[in-house]
C-alpha cells in the first residue's frame, strides 16, 4: 500500500462519492485515515474513467477527473497553471 504524500500515514482502500448534478457515482480510492488526501491508482483512475464514460459524463477534454476541487492542494495546483 501507498504511503500518503501530504503526512506519510498508510493509504487504505475505500469507496469516494463522485457527484455531477443529480448522480453520484461511487468509485474506488487510495485514502488516508490520518489527513483524508485521496489518491488514485492508474487502475481505479480507468475503472473510474470506464464507469463516467458508461454513465455518459465523461468528456475527453476533462483529461484529467478533478476531484475534492475544494481542497487548499487543488487550489495551489490551479493557481500555478
Amino acid at each position: 500500500m501507498d504511503k500518503c504524500p501530504r503526512c506519510g500515514a498508510e493509504m487504505k482502500i475505500e469507496q469516494d462519492a463522485y457527484v455531477m448534478a443529480d448522480v453520484i457515482v461511487l468509485h474506488e480510492v487510495e485514502k488516508c485515515p490520518e489527513c483524508g488526501e485521496i489518491m488514485l491508482t492508474e487502475g481505479q483512475m480507468e475503472s473510474f474513467v470506464k464507469k463516467l464514460k458508461r454513465l455518459n459524463l465523461w468528456k475527453e477534454e476533462y483529461g484529467i477527473v478533478k476531484i475534492r476541487k475544494n481542497l487548499p492542494e487543488y487550489e495551489k495546483l490551479m493557481d500555478n497553471k
